[in-house]
């Protein structure tokens, strides 16, 4: 009977071994397929007739072929391909966002820029000015673009986040119910290599996501983490949500805690990054351009005025968050420094003269600054109600502008004399400053000797000292220096008699009239609301191309034309080379993501060459395990044959 025992365990050994081999050639193609190779053990042996006789063959286990630290390795890489193609995909598109459509912004900028250029050797041309300010609205355009296509982008991000995030708790959830399975199999004495394997591909989908680390023991437990965040083995699944920060960045969340998870690779980590960081950064380095540029652009073409001269009435395009708040506290579109702003009155003779207000945005509100324009003869000022705009209003007969041109006539409140001084001229100096006027000595302008006219600057030093008496025109100009001329028509002037004036090349110290949109070339404030003024766009004579209203005047084009070498941008850089370095860090971003990419995913092609060739299913070993075995079988098969004609034979015997 022992030998019938002996050639059954041989039988169903081989047998079990035929399914081992049987399956593995069925599942030569299967993705993520482990070899399986059985281990057999001879049974304990027996004691015959006082001999020790082999007992036979079993099956020890049967082996699921599979290296740990190449599985390992492989699923770091999987993570690490998933978060770099991620971000490769969506760096690209932020690249072509700043490259959208036929031009970029950098090409709309310097044509901006060129179109103010050709302007200044033809002022007085209405097509090319036309020029200017489309190519303003394309530019402006093309700004706008950029930002929508970088906020859709970032939404569309969000969208997959949530996407992602729907479809990983699925897989959380399988992953919990493929680990009981194992634990369970497992503890009935069962090798459950298939659900290992599933357990294996599902562990490298959800590495592809978030970044999961795995480490297998020799004792069968598996720990895995995602950051620093241990994952649960068994039990109820781990689930993720997200959390919208005050901040309006969005974290990952695990389970019940409050605290986010730190991804260190996967999808979810490339979007996170995409949507917090990058994506932000790059609006913020758009909106620091746009805005500058605005500033600068609208800080000069406030302080000058079109072919159609002074306003009348004019309304602030930007508005303030609280008109009653301190400027530097009420949420001015920009910066407004302490300094002088000055504002010139033209009354309906022609004459200007020009009244300086200081202006501390520490302590003056828009409230303030309004009621201290109205204070100025010929000129009311208020804020809109539900706008919070200021809005200025010229009495009948009387325009107004912010050019600092120089007054035609000083005050004569220290003039005695019967002959009236008048000014003209255009100030070359660099800063604003005072210029006195003394009368020296007495009688008749152009008549009487030893007379003169005595001019001091801010410091009050003597720069200048002309005729006045016989030898001078009355009337005629006399150059006193600093841009700037006098005439004194026919009357009397009396020794000690002082005028002065103000010679204003810089308007607006404070930087209030960019900041409140008061004739303005731009609207809006970031990159998301720049346009060309409505107002510059129905009527190109408000286009501020000079300071006189002259139409061959283009004091502001050379000041325009400057801003193309304005180099106060971060980094010392000037706007079109601020916009090449966006455009060439992004650039530089997506190579250096194809090179790491092209990288990892020739070392995960390997890695799975490597799990291939150890893991792999090779047919030809196969067919020799499975010609080894069917003889095995049949071996068996012929000791039962056997036994049971030895058995057949000794019973016919006692019969």
């Amino acid at each position: 009977m022992s030998n019938f025992q002996i050639g059954l365990s041989a039988l169903r050994s081989s047998q079990q071994a035929l399914e081992v081999i049987s399956n593995n050639i069925a599942n030569a193609n299967t993705e993520g397929y482990h070899r399986q190779k059985i281990h057999l053990e001879g049974l304990p042996s027996r004691n015959l007739s006082g001999s020790q006789t082999g007992g036979g063959v079993d099956v020890n286990y049967i082996e699921r072929i599979r290296n740990r630290i190449t599985e390992s390795s492989l699923t770091d890489v999987i993570a690490d391909v998933g978060q770099v193609d991620q971000l490769l995909s969506l760096e690209k598109q932020i690249e072509a966002a700043f490259l959208n459509g036929s031009s970029s912004i950098g090409e709309e900028l310097d044509q901006f820029f060129a179109e103010i250029s050709k302007l200044t050797a033809a002022p007085d041309e209405p097509a090319q000015r036309s020029s200017v300010i489309e190519a303003g609205q394309r530019l402006a355009s093309s700004v706008q673009q950029t930002a929508g296509q970088l906020e859709e982008l970032r939404n569309s991000v969000e969208f997959q986040l949530i996407q992602e995030i729907e479809l990983l708790n699925v897989d959380m959830q399988k992953l919990s119910e493929l680990n009981n399975k194992v634990d369970s199999l497992t503890a009935q004495g069962f090798e459950p290599n298939a659900e290992l394997d599933q357990r294996d591909a599902l562990i490298n989908r959800i590495a592809n996501v978030v970044g999961l680390k795995r480490n297998d023991h020799n004792s069968g437990e598996l720990n895995m983490r995602i950051g620093t965040v241990a994952i649960q083995h068994t039990g109820s699944p781990n689930e993720f949500s997200i959390q919208r920060a005050d901040n309006g960045e969005v974290h990952l969340l695990l389970d019940d805690s409050e605290r986010p998870v730190r991804l260190e690779s996967g999808r979810l980590a490339a979007l996170l990054e995409i949507y917090n960081d990058t994506i932000p950064k790059y609006e913020g380095k758009l909106d620091t351009v746009s805005s500058d540029l605005i500033r600068q652009v609208d800080s000069i073409h406030a302080v000058g005025v079109g072919s159609d001269g002074g306003f009348e009435g004019l309304l602030g395009a930007r508005s303030v968050a609280d008109p009653a708040a301190a400027l530097v506290d009420a949420g001015a579109a920009f910066p407004i420094r302490a300094g002088e702003l000055t504002i010139s009155i033209v009354g309906n003779d022609g004459q200007r003269r020009n009244e300086v207000v200081t202006i501390d945005p520490t302590v003056d509100s828009l409230d303030d600054v309004a009621a201290t324009l109205t204070v100025i003869d010929g000129l009311t000022a208020s804020v809109t109600a539900n706008t919070n705009q200021l809005q200025l209003f010229a009495a009948e007969g009387v325009t107004f502008d912010f050019t600092g041109a120089v007054e035609t006539q000083p005050k004569l409140d220290l003039i005695t004399g019967t002959s009236i001084p008048s000014l003209s001229g255009e100030p070359s100096v660099a800063k604003n400053q005072n210029l006195s006027f003394q009368i020296d000595g007495s009688g008749d302008v152009g008549i009487s000797d030893n007379l003169f006219l005595n001019v001091y600057d801010d410091g009050g030093s003597l720069t200048q000292r002309v005729n006045i008496g016989n030898g001078y025109e009355a009337g005629s100009d006399l150059d006193v220096g600093h841009g700037v001329k006098v005439a004194l028509s026919r009357g009397t002037v009396v020794a000690g008699d002082q005028f002065q004036t103000r010679l204003t090349p810089q308007p607006d110290e404070t930087g209030i009239l960019a900041a409140l949109g008061l004739n303005s070339f731009f609207s809006g404030v970031n990159s998301t609301t720049i346009g060309v003024d409505e107002s510059v766009q129905e009527n190109h004579g408000r286009f501020a191309a000079g300071i006189s209203g002259d139409s061959a005047d283009t004091t502001n084009l050379f000041r325009l034309t400057e801003l193309e070498d304005f180099n106060e941008l971060p980094g010392d850089l000037n706007f079109s080379q601020y916009i090449n370095q966006i455009t060439v860090e992004i650039g530089f971003q997506v190579n250096a993501s194809e090179s790491v990419s092209s990288s990892l995913q020739t070392l995960q092609l390997r890695l799975e060459q490597d799990r291939g060739a150890y893991s792999g299913v090779d047919l030809n070993e196969e067919m020799v395990y499975l010609q080894q075995f069917q003889k095995s079988y049949e071996a068996a098969a012929r000791v039962i044959q056997v036994t049971d004609e030895v058995l057949s034979e000794l019973f016919s015997i006692f019969r």
